[in-house]
Formats: C-alpha cells, structure tokens, sequence
C-alpha cells in the first residue's frame, strides 16, 4: 500500500502570513442556533500557506492559476535532498549539477531543504534558503514542468528576477510545501490541486504525496 504524505499547511485564523498580507479571517455568517445551517466567511491571500504562483504574479501575462494544465499538477516527481540549508544560502547551478542524471526535460521536482521546520518561527518569511539565478536558469534550460519549495518565496533579495525566470516558461511553482521531512523516497507521486481562481496570480493549494513503502 502506498504511504501517503499531506505536504500541505492547515489554514487557520490568525497564522503566519508573507509581512503585509492580510491575515486569515473567518467570520460566521450563519449559526445553529438561530439559524438552520452554519456559514463563514473566509479572508485571505492569494499566497496563504501551501500555495500556487501563475505567470501574472510578477508579469503583464494573463496565465492565472487556472491555467494550469492537469497533467503538470500531477505525476511523477524527483525529490531533490538539499539536507538542511542554513538561512540565506543559495541554491546554484554547481548544486542542481549533483542531481543532474535523475532530473529529464520535463520532470517536475521537490527540493528539500529542511527550511519548513522553521515554520511558525519568526525567520521563516524573511531569512529562507533561495533559488540563485544561475540556478533557475538551470531549471529553465531542462525545461521543468513543476517546482516545489519548502520555503515561502524564490529568494530574498533577488526574488523578482527569479520569479519571472521560472513563472516566464509556464512552469508549475509551489511555495511553502509542508513537511517534505516525511518523505523518504527520491520519487513520489504527487498531486497538487489549486483553488481554481480564474486569472489570479496565486491560490492555495492541496498538495500530497504517494511513496512506495520501503
């Protein structure tokens, strides 16, 4: 049977969010009693959480996430282990090398960097691993159908240069993927289901994970 892994943060109010978006509200609209049936109404970001990012977050490109063709959102993937980055390292060319033999044209691929065991710290929005240019350039050039990171962004400085590398090619980009620790296998299957916003740049988004038992 095969093992399946949630790499997805639960959504709750008042947790933590990118510095300046609007916090995670639920409001009833609706209760028993009085009324017959519960309601709420939810506020959040685009980027909440485990989440999705389209062409038109950092581009005048009209691919939202609803876009997406399913068969990039799921299937196969090489998780890449990077073992456990320290705050503000860069992931190069020179790193993606090592993993070269196991990454074709078009695979889609995890990175693990053991950055989302800082998650509810205070550093995790601000101090993450990232993705250098060089790297992404990497990626570009093998033509990557799906990338997912622990962390809640590409990089720290350098993030929208990056972003529009990767977005550019209509590559599929996960951000703060939840317990990657878990998985234990170098391949799994996944499948990554976003909130089907028409024309957004961003949706939350489900994510799990398939391993064969070892």
């Amino acid at each position: 049977m095969k093992r399946i892994i949630d790499l997805t943060y639960k959504i709750t109010a008042g947790m933590p969010v990118w510095p300046g978006d609007d916090e995670v509200n639920f409001t009833k609209t609706s209760t028993i009693p009085p009324n017959d049936y519960n309601n709420t109404t939810v506020t959040l970001g685009a980027h909440t959480g485990t989440h999705i990012d389209s062409p038109h977050h950092v581009m005048h490109d009209s691919r939202g996430v609803d876009s997406y063709a399913l068969d990039a959102l799921i299937g196969w993937a090489e998780v890449l282990d990077f073992g456990e980055l320290a705050p503000r390292a860069e992931i190069t060319s020179a790193d993606l090398d090592l993993f070269e033999s196991r990454v074709s044209e078009g695979a889609r691929l995890l990175l693990k960097t053991g950055w989302g065991r800082r998650w509810n710290k205070p550093e995790f929005f601000t101090e993450f691993p990232g993705i250098s240019e060089g790297a992404a350039a990497w990626l570009q050039a093998r033509k990557i159908k799906l990338l997912g990171i622990e962390q809640p962004s590409v990089h720290t400085s350098r993030g929208k240069q990056v972003h529009k590398a990767l977005l550019s090619t209509g590559m599929v980009l996960l951000e703060t993927v939840a317990n990657m620790h878990e998985i234990t296998s170098e391949r799994v299957f996944i499948a990554a289901m976003p909130v089907n916003f028409v024309g957004l740049d961003g949706a939350p988004t489900r994510i799990v994970a398939m391993e064969e038992p070892g």
